[in-house]
């Protein structure tokens, strides 16, 4: 099947492959659930599941939600939620984030570098970079999330990568946490963070891993296939992406971070997981208060300005 820009499907348009530029893809997954309100699709981290329609690139093999509404639509909804479950994780998420750095250490700049995280949420990962040593900036679209962070002490601007005031090679890194899969054009987010890095800068990306045993397992129940999710990386597609924009990546690490219990367990009766909702109800509250460690597909990949 060949995709048209002009074709279109309800208030969605059909789109080129957001890695590549191709036209080519078949499709994967067929949306299983109703909702055509962008509020309730990209107001919250969290998202729908089975909204979409995913396709799997014929030139490159991203798989990527098409047809899709507009940019500008999506990030609207961003801008609007409010992601207060998403911040009642934070001092879990700050702790998370601290333990990447330390274990990726020798790969990062030196401390006292200057760093930008962008989609920076509520700011847990700018206090733990602050806490590594880093001067660190962050930029993300929720106003209910930027005066969070605000109110923190934290040094985040309301926005995207496209839209700010940073002047070029401003920054010994740069980090995307869980985020490249929500830009509507991941690859132009890419180059203007290769024009904001210094020679030699690093790029982090953390990304849902579609590539996974787990995700390979699931198919469309897998939990990261939600309303907000975009498209969907693998390794190879993150390596292809990164090369086209002026990267290479040098590490790919399985990313582990520790939240509470009861928040894993609402998040997994949210994505609808089977049994999910039968054993919350019989999970005690001081149960539900323990901080897990846990692996869901997530990796981390490093990457250098070439």
């Amino acid at each position: 099947m060949t995709a048209t820009a002009t074709d279109q499907v309800g208030e969605k348009a059909e789109i080129c492959c957001p890695v590549c530029g191709g036209r080519t893809y078949q499709v994967r997954y067929k949306p299983w659930a109703q909702e055509n309100d962008p509020a309730k699709l990209y107001g919250a981290a969290s998202g729908i599941p089975g909204t979409q329609q995913l396709v799997t690139c014929g030139g490159c093999g991203l798989l990527y939600e098409n047809p899709r509404y507009p940019a500008e639509v999506i990030v609207r909804g961003y801008m609007a939620s409010d992601d207060s479950g998403h911040d009642s994780q934070h001092a879990m998420r700050r702790l998370s984030f601290l333990k990447a750095l330390q274990k990726l250490a020798r790969h990062l700049p030196p401390r006292g570098s200057r760093i930008l995280d962008i989609g920076t949420a509520g700011g847990a990962f700018l206090e733990a970079a602050t806490e590594f040593g880093y001067d660190a900036i962050g930029m993300e679209p929720s106003k209910y999330l930027v005066d969070k962070g605000k109110h923190r002490g934290l040094k985040i601007e309301q926005g995207t990568i496209q839209n700010h005031a940073f002047p070029s090679a401003s920054f010994d890194m740069v980090t995307l946490w869980d985020v490249l899969e929500h830009i509507p054009e991941p690859r132009d987010a890419l180059v203007e963070v290769h024009r904001l890095l210094k020679p030699n800068g690093i790029l982090l990306i953390n990304y849902p891993d579609i590539g996974t045993w787990q995700a390979k397992l699931a198919g469309k129940r897998f939990w990261w296939i939600i309303s907000v999710h975009l498209q969907h990386f693998s390794r190879s597609t993150i390596d292809r992406i990164c090369r086209d924009s002026g990267f290479d990546v040098f590490l790919f690490k399985p990313y582990w971070q520790t939240l509470e219990f009861g928040y894993l367990e609402n998040m997994a009766v949210h994505f609808r997981i089977p049994l999910a909702a039968a054993i919350t109800k019989l999970t005690p509250a001081v149960i539900q208060k323990i901080p897990l460690p846990y692996y869901a597909s997530q990796t981390t990949a490093l990457a250098r300005v070439k």
